[in-house]
Parts: structure tokens; C-alpha cells; sequence
């Protein structure tokens, strides 16, 4: 089966558009009283407890929220189920936007952000020890991989661009990314693997200070199940709100329909009444009258 992505069209300015960018303009000035007075005074953390709730609601909670790609491709790829195949890329674009929005919360939990780029260029100091070196380099890795995977898509509407580098690039690269698709899948399901059971190890590293009742060895196994049931709730969710979008644009273009079919069918009454009048003679009534 074959399926053909088409926008869904509509206006963008909504009121809950509006709230939204209401909501980013408050985001944009929290940002910039971090970088402008520090970690510290922004977060009120220390040396002595550097995670605070933030941390584990825009990297744990948030990556698990966008695990509607991973676990999709799950579900299509290794369980054989192409019915759900039409999920795949919004799931891959809501989880490339997730991951990207948490990659930006991480460098701007980080101390010295501006020295964020040398984790995984400065190979030769890193501490293969470290459960938060592996969370950072898959992170850093799956997003790229999901981009590359969205990269086809996002180049479909530039293969009759009147550029011509960006025309070669959108009829060449789809056909390359087809060919190591196999490779890059398997990439896909594997980074999330690693790091979303890593975040469980970072958990477990907190020792005294998590909760008893989380401390347990399959806390990374846990972090994992957790992981994929939030991906498929949030795909559960994006379909029922695209199905009531669906079936409401349906209903308008029934109405038009409707409302056309009243006005072509009156028209058509109009001019039989007059054709009848004509042949009996009937003087007509002049327009307007």
C-alpha cells in the first residue's frame, strides 16, 4: 500500500496559535535572563545538587514524549505492521522536533554551554565510564539521524525549484537516503534504545537521593517500557486530533457542496419558470422586479 503525504491546509492564526506564541515570547526572555545572569541565579542549583526538576522534565519526560518515532518504527519495522506505515512520518516529525527542543534544553542546562561542541569532537578525553557521555552522544547522533530521515520529505516541494543547486539536491539526496534507508533505520531504533535505558542508569547514579521506591536495577528497563507507551500514547493523541481536523474539513466542503447544489438547482428552477412563461405567452418580468 501506498500513501501520498498532502497538507492539511486551514489558518494558521488561531487563537491557540496566538497562546503559543505568547507562550514562546515568555521563553525567549527566561533564556536570555539565564545567559545574561547565569545558572545559578536563574535555577537556584549548586555543586551540591546540580539536577533539578527541570532537568528531568525537558530531557527525561521530554525525549520520552517524543518517542512517537521510535516507537512507531518499532512497530512498522520490527513487528511487520504496514497498516500503521502512514504514521511513520508525522511520528518521525514529531519526534525530530521533540528531540531538538530537548537538545536545546540541554545546552541551556549546561554551565559553560559555549563548550558544549568539543563532547563529541574531544574523543580523547571522554570517559567511557560516564552514562552521561553516552546519553549526550546518542542524543546528539539520533538527531541528526531523524532529520536525515525527514530530509526526503522536506525536499519534495524544491524537485521543480527554479534554484537549480537546491533542485539537484531534492531530485539526488531522496534516491541516496532510499538506498541506505535499511542502515538508517536500524541506527534509529538503536540510539533511542541506548539512551533512553541510560537515562534510567543517570537516575540510579543519584543513589540516597532518588526515592526507595524507585531504586531498583530494572530502573533502566522501566525508563525503556515507559518510553514507548508515552510515544504511542502521543501518537494516539496526534491521530484522533488530525481525524476530528479531517472529518471537520470534510464537513465544510459538504456544506459548500450543498450550498452550491441549492443555488444551481434554484437557478435552474428560475429559468424553466421563464421558459414556460415565454411559450404561453406570458409577458416576463423585467430583472429586478
Amino acid at each position: 500500500m501506498t500513501t501520498r503525504a498532502e497538507p492539511m491546509g486551514g489558518p494558521l492564526d488561531t487563537p491557540l496559535t496566538r497562546v503559543l506564541a505568547g507562550l514562546f515570547g515568555l521563553a525567549m526572555l527566561a533564556i536570555a535572563w539565564r545567559l545574561i545572569a547565569g545558572l545559578g541565579a536563574t535555577t537556584a542549583l549548586n555543586d551540591g545538587y546540580p539536577l533539578g526538576l527541570w532537568i528531568a522534565f525537558d530531557v527525561v519526560t521530554g525525549t520520552a514524549l517524543a518517542c512517537g518515532g521510535y516507537a512507531v518504527a518499532l512497530l512498522v519495522y520490527i513487528l511487520n505492521k504496514g497498516r500503521y506505515h502512514p504514521l511513520v512520518r508525522p511520528a518521525m516529525l514529531t519526534s525530530a522536533l521533540g528531540y531538538s527542543l530537548a537538545g536545546v534544553g540541554v545546552l541551556l542546562d549546561v554551565g559553560r554551554w559555549w563548550l558544549i561542541w568539543k563532547v563529541p569532537v574531544y574523543f580523547w578525553h571522554w570517559n567511557f565510564n560516564s552514562a552521561l557521555l553516552e546519553i549526550a552522544l546518542c542524543i546528539m547522533s539520533y538527531v541528526v539521524v531523524l532529520w536525515i530521515e525527514l530530509s526526503p520529505a522536506l525536499l519534495e516541494k524544491f524537485v521543480d525549484s527554479t534554484i537549480l543547486p537546491l533542485r539537484r539536491v531534492a531530485r539526488r539526496l531522496p534516491p541516496v537516503i532510499e538506498r541506505a534507508s535499511l542502515f538508517i533505520i536500524a541506527l534509529g531504533l538503536l540510539l533511542p534504545t541506548m539512551h533512553q535505558s541510560s537515562l534510567g542508569t543517570l537516575m540510579l547514579l543519584a543513589g540516597s537521593r532518588l526515592h526507595p521506591l524507585w531504586r531498583t536495577p530494572l530502573l533502566p528497563l522501566l525508563f525503556l517500557i515507559t518510553c514507548l507507551s508515552m510515544g504511542f500514547a502521543v501518537c494516539g493523541v496526534r491521530v484522533g486530533v488530525l481525524e476530528r481536523r479531517v472529518q471537520a474539513a470534510a464537513r465544510d466542503a459538504d456544506a459548500r457542496a450543498a450550498g452550491h447544489g441549492h443555488r444551481a438547482a434554484a437557478a435552474d428552477h428560475g429559468g424553466a419558470a421563464a421558459r414556460r412563461s415565454l411559450v404561453a405567452g406570458e409577458p416576463r418580468a423585467p430583472p429586478g422586479r
